[in-house]
C-alpha cells in the first residue's frame, strides 16, 4: 500500500478519504531534516504551508506526487519537482468565495472605519464618532490589479455596491472580461483612478514588489490598499513609508511580507490598518474543500486516473 505523509492536520474528512486508499503518516514538524525522515517511503506529501525545497525532494526518494492545500504553490519548488518527475497538484477552486467575501469585509471595513469605531466604542468615548468620516461606496471607484479567478468573484460580489469596476491584467483583455462589469485599463490608471485598490495577484519572480514606492505616489491620499494575495506582491517598506506619509489612506491586509511578521513590525501601530493573519482561506467549507480536493489529486495520479488539476502537467506527458 503506497503512503501518504501530511506536513500538517488537514479536515478529518479528507484524512478518512485518504485512509481508505492508502497508508497515511502524519507529520510533526515542518522543519526540513525532520519532514524528510517522517517522509521516508512516501510516495505523496501533501502539504498547507509547508515549504517543499529541492533539498526535501532529493531526500525522498519514493516521493512522485506533492498536493498543495490550496492554490498557491509558491511554497514548492515546481520547477525542481518538474526536472525530477514529481507531479505537483492543487485546489484551485476550493477557496476562492472564502477568499473573495474576507476581501470585500477589508474593503467596508476600512470604509467604514469598522475597527475604529468599535475601539472608541468600547472605551466610552462615543461621541468621537463625530472626528471621523466615513466612506459611502456607491460611486467610489475600485481598481483590482490581477483579473483571476477570486478577483472576478470580487467584480461579481461588488457590482451591487454601484461602485465603478476599473481592473489590469496583462493577461487580460475587454473582450475575455465580456460579462463582468468591469473595464479593463493600464495598472497606473487603476492606481491614479481609484479610491480602493486592490491587489490580487499570484506570487512570481515578476510580481515580486510589483507594487512599490512609485505605485504609492501614483495613488490618491484617500484611496486605499487590500492585498489578500501573497505579502511580497507589495514592497512593505514602501507601504509603511506611504502610509506615514499620507501618501495613501490606509490598507487592509490579510498577507505580510514576513510571515508570520514580527512582533515590532510599524503596521501593528497604525490604527488606518485593518490586519488578519493569512486566513482569509480559512471558512469551514473551504478548509473541507481543500482538503479534500488535494486529496483527490493525490489519489487520481496514484491509481492511475486523470488527473484533475495538474500544475506541472508536463510530467504527465514523460
Amino acid at each position: 500500500m503506497e503512503k501518504v505523509f501530511l506536513t500538517e492536520q488537514i479536515h478529518a474528512d479528507a484524512v478518512a478519504f485518504l485512509k481508505e486508499r492508502f497508508e497515511v503518516v502524519q507529520g510533526t514538524s515542518v522543519d526540513a531534516a525532520e519532514m524528510i525522515r517522517q517522509a521516508q517511503g512516501c510516495a505523496a506529501i501533501l502539504i498547507r504551508s509547508a515549504r517543499i525545497t529541492a533539498e526535501i525532494m532529493d531526500g525522498i526518494p519514493s516521493l512522485k506526487v506533492i498536493a498543495k492545500h490550496g492554490m498557491g504553490v509558491d511554497n514548492i519548488d515546481v520547477k525542481h519537482a518538474t526536472e525530477k518527475g514529481i507531479l505537483v497538484v492543487n485546489a484551485p477552486y476550493s477557496n476562492l468565495n472564502a477568499v473573495a467575501e474576507h476581501i470585500v469585509m477589508l474593503l467596508l471595513s476600512l470604509s467604514k472605519r469598522t475597527v475604529r469605531m468599535d475601539s472608541l466604542t468600547r472605551r466610552g468615548e462615543f461621541f468621537k464618532r463625530n472626528q471621523y468620516k466615513t466612506t459611502e461606496l456607491k460611486g467610489a471607484t475600485v481598481g483590482i490589479i490581477g483579473l483571476g479567478k477570486i478577483s472576478r468573484l470580487v467584480v461579481k460580489k461588488l457590482s451591487g455596491f454601484e461602485m465603478e469596476i476599473l481592473a489590469s491584467d496583462p493577461f487580460v483583455s475587454q473582450e475575455d472580461a465580456a460579462g463582468l462589469p468591469v473595464t479593463m485599463v493600464t495598472a497606473d490608471e487603476v492606481y491614479r483612478r481609484s479610491d480602493f485598490v486592490i491587489v490580487h495577484t499570484s506570487l512570481f519572480p515578476s510580481t515580486f514588489h510589483l507594487v512599490g514606492r512609485e505605485q504609492f505616489r501614483q495613488m490618491k491620499p484617500t484611496a486605499y490598499i487590500i492585498n489578500a494575495a501573497r505579502g511580497p506582491v507589495i514592497d512593505e517598506a514602501a507601504m509603511i513609508e506611504a502610509l506615514r506619509a499620507g501618501e495613501i489612506a490606509g490598507a487592509g491586509l490579510d498577507v505580510f511580507e514576513q510571515e508570520p511578521p514580527e512582533k515590532d513590525n510599524p503596521l501593528f501601530a497604525m490604527e488606518n490598518v485593518i490586519l488578519s493573519p493569512h486566513n482569509a482561506a480559512l471558512s469551514d467549507g473551504a478548509l473541507r474543500s481543500m482538503a479534500m480536493d488535494s486529496a483527490q489529486g493525490v489519489t487520481e495520479y496514484l491509481m492511475g486516473k486523470p488527473v484533475t488539476y495538474p500544475v506541472n502537467g508536463e510530467v504527465l506527458k514523460k
